[in-house]
């Protein structure tokens, strides 16, 4: 898949999208066996790097939903952000609150219109709990797309633009 700058494997996009998936399933497990199966294999195919990837990617294009890139919006930007950071937060043991710059800047990336894939790939090494901090985040933003835009739209939207990546 590509934008600007940025190159992500479309199934670690996939696999990302897993990911959060069964975040957002809570108590319904019934999908997570196939998701898991999933995951693993595009883990193994690509790596847990390009799984952070293709997540920061579907952040972006979560985030560009709500209108992300738009002049003007860097009240709502910052409100987003500290927001997101007090839901992410509550899932404490899950997440490292050490990951949560990177979060914010990619978050902050994408209200700017720049490249968080870019960005993140610029910014060092990557521990292993930022994916699942990622992973969190784009979790709750997808709910957040969600709530707005009626059930089922962010996964709508983001599996359109990787099929049209594939024309």
């Amino acid at each position: 898949m590509t934008k600007p700058g940025a190159k992500v494997k479309i199934g670690a996009v996939q696999a990302a999208w897993d990911q959060a998936t069964i975040l957002r399933s809570g108590d319904d497990q019934k999908a997570w066996p196939v998701l898991s199966e999933r995951i693993a294999a595009a883990t193994a195919l690509y790596g847990r790097v390009e799984l952070l990837r293709g997540t920061v990617f579907l952040i972006d294009g979560a985030l560009h939903q709500i209108g992300a890139s738009r002049p003007g919006n860097e009240q709502f930007a910052e409100r987003f952000t500290q927001t997101l950071w007090d839901k992410v937060s509550k899932w404490a043991g899950l997440v490292e609150p050490t990951d949560f710059p990177m979060v914010r800047q990619v978050v902050k990336d994408a209200f700017e219109g720049r490249d968080p894939v870019a960005w993140r790939d610029l910014a060092g090494p990557v521990p292993d709990s930022e994916s699942r901090t990622m992973t969190c985040a784009l979790a709750l933003i997808a709910d957040f797309v969600d709530r707005v835009d009626g059930q089922g739209a962010c996964e709508r939207v983001l599996l359109a633009s990787l099929g049209s990546a594939l024309d």
